[in-house]
C-alpha cells in the first residue's frame, strides 16, 4: 500500500514527512509544485472509473507533459478544460480543483469559459477533489455565488485568491 496522501510511492509510515512537506500551502514555487503528483486529479479520475463513467483528457499535464513557456500561450489555450465527461446520460466539460481556493484571475475569466467550454449539452462544472471526500461538483453560477459570499485573500507572491469554504481548509 503506498501513502496515504497519494503524493508519493513510499510505503504508509514512511512518507508522511516528505508528504507533509509537499502539501501546498501557496507558498512553493511553480517548480515546487510539479515535484509532487496532482491529487486531485488521481481523485477525480478514481471516481471516474468507479462510477464507470468515460473520461477523456483534454487540458494540459503539467506534470507528465509540460510545455516550455506555456505562460506565453493565450488564455484560451492556457485554460483548456480538464477533461470530457461521458456518464450515461450526459456529457461534462470539467476543470478538477485539489483546492477550495479560487483566483481571483480565473474567476474573472469565468465568462469567456463559458462561452469558449460549454454549451447546453455539454455544460462547464467544477469538481473539487479532496483526499477522503466524494468530488465537490458545482456549476459555474455555483462557483460565482459562492466566491462572491467569500472575502479576498493574498498568497505570498501577492495573487489575490478566495476560500469557497469546501472544506475546512
Amino acid at each position: 500500500m503506498v501513502c496515504e496522501y497519494l503524493l508519493c510511492n513510499y510505503p504508509i509510515g514512511e512518507c508522511q514527512n516528505f508528504c507533509l512537506e509537499k502539501k501546498d500551502d501557496g507558498s512553493r514555487t511553480y517548480a515546487e509544485r510539479q515535484t509532487v503528483r496532482n491529487v486531485a486529479e488521481f481523485l477525480f479520475e478514481d471516481y471516474c472509473a468507479e462510477k464507470n463513467y468515460t473520461i477523456t483528457r483534454v487540458g494540459f499535464d503539467e506534470k507528465n507533459r509540460n510545455i516550455d513557456n506555456f505562460y506565453r500561450l493565450s488564455p484560451f489555450l492556457r485554460n483548456l478544460p480538464d477533461y470530457i465527461v461521458n456518464t450515461p446520460t450526459n456529457t461534462f466539460v470539467v476543470n478538477v480543483k485539489g483546492t477550495g481556493n479560487f483566483k481571483q484571475k480565473e474567476i474573472e475569466l469565468l465568462p469567456k469559459f463559458m462561452e469558449w467550454y460549454s454549451s447546453k449539452e455539454a455544460e462547464l462544472i467544477y469538481a473539487f477533489c479532496f483526499t477522503g471526500k466524494k468530488p465537490i461538483m458545482l456549476y459555474v453560477e455555483e462557483v460565482l455565488s459562492k466566491y462572491a459570499k467569500a472575502t479576498d485573500k493574498q498568497w505570498p507572491d501577492g495573487v489575490t485568491y478566495r476560500n469557497l469554504g469546501l472544506t475546512n481548509d
